[in-house]
């Protein structure tokens, strides 16, 4: 069987109208979780989707160790704490996903060990 080629593609949000990315790592994790459907929210409408009716959590700026943008998080970091924006945080989660289906066992002999 061939392996799916995983390519970066645009949607768009059903409730705010804007493009967001769906991400090849994105679209990996939503495959190894069995979703068969691409989000129809971004990021942004998905939250307020999820915590809608629940009191928000107060939010503290950061700003992300990756990529330098300003975050907001629901706990406030400390100086010598490393802090993501979503997006990044969302690309570091799904190489680590990706890392640990690697290392997962192959069908029909187990790990293989490197020379």
């Amino acid at each position: 069987m061939r392996e799916k080629r995983w390519e970066d593609r645009t949607l768009t949000c059903k409730d705010c109208g804007r493009s967001f990315l769906f991400t090849a790592g994105e679209q990996k994790f939503y495959a190894a979780r069995g979703f068969v459907s691409q989000p129809h929210r971004c990021k942004e409408c998905r939250r307020g989707h999820k915590y809608a009716g629940q009191s928000q959590k107060a939010l503290y700026p950061a700003v992300c160790a990756a990529c330098g943008r300003e975050a907001r998080v629901p706990f406030l970091p400390s100086a010598d704490q490393m802090v993501y924006c979503g997006d990044c945080y969302a690309q570091i989660k799904a190489e680590r996903r990706e890392i640990e289906l690697e290392a997962l066992p192959r069908e029909g002999g187990g790990r293989r060990e490197e020379a």
